[in-house]
């Protein structure tokens, strides 16, 4: 087996924050999207993004409480979203267009090998976001996107968006999506 080390440049990590106190639910997330979180304590959180593998240096995402200072960010912004306004409104139409068109949101793509662990994970994802009493309306599947369908950009995979609040790449406020793909 081939592996990452060994076949040069490779993206190694992504780093992500979560919310104050929420250092659980996001290893929740991260195991609903097929990863499989491992927590050693510490500043950071990490997911292997293969759940076989347990490189800590390669293919994994990173995720840490987010800083003071970003919190009071979030919740400054927070604030301004809630109260309306211009921030409010230009934000609402960014959130609006990237539910409609989620291809076009910051995020990163986790390639899944198996169609049925593919089916499974958004599933599970599903179910999570409408019954689970801790992440209910903060994580769904935005779209799903099949070859020759609406939205569909090729005819090699099946790209799933996930949207979520609970871990970002940014700012919480506005979420972060990831894109799950089952490639032919």
């Amino acid at each position: 087996m081939t592996t990452i080390t060994a076949t040069g440049r490779a993206l190694n990590h992504v780093e992500l924050v979560y919310r104050p106190g929420e250092r659980e639910l996001a290893a929740r997330v991260f195991e609903l999207l097929g990863c499989r979180p491992k927590d050693t304590g510490g500043t950071f959180l990490t997911s292997f993004v293969e759940p076989s593998e347990g490189d800590f240096c390669n293919n994994a995402v990173y995720c840490s409480e987010v800083t003071p200072e970003q919190w009071r960010l979030e919740c400054a912004l927070s604030d301004a979203l809630q109260s309306g306004g211009p921030v409010a409104d230009a934000a609402h139409g960014y959130l609006d267009r990237l539910r409609d068109e989620p291809q076009r949101s910051t995020h990163f793509g986790i390639r899944i090998p198996d169609r049925d662990r593919f089916d499974a994970v958004i599933a599970g994802l599903r179910d999570a976001g409408e019954h689970d009493p801790e992440l209910k309306g903060r994580v769904r599947v935005s779209a799903v996107f099949a070859p020759g369908e609406p939205g569909s950009l090729t005819d090699v995979m099946i790209q799933a968006f996930v949207h979520t609040d609970v871990v970002a790449a940014g700012l919480l406020t506005l979420g972060q999506h990831f894109e799950l793909q089952y490639q032919f």
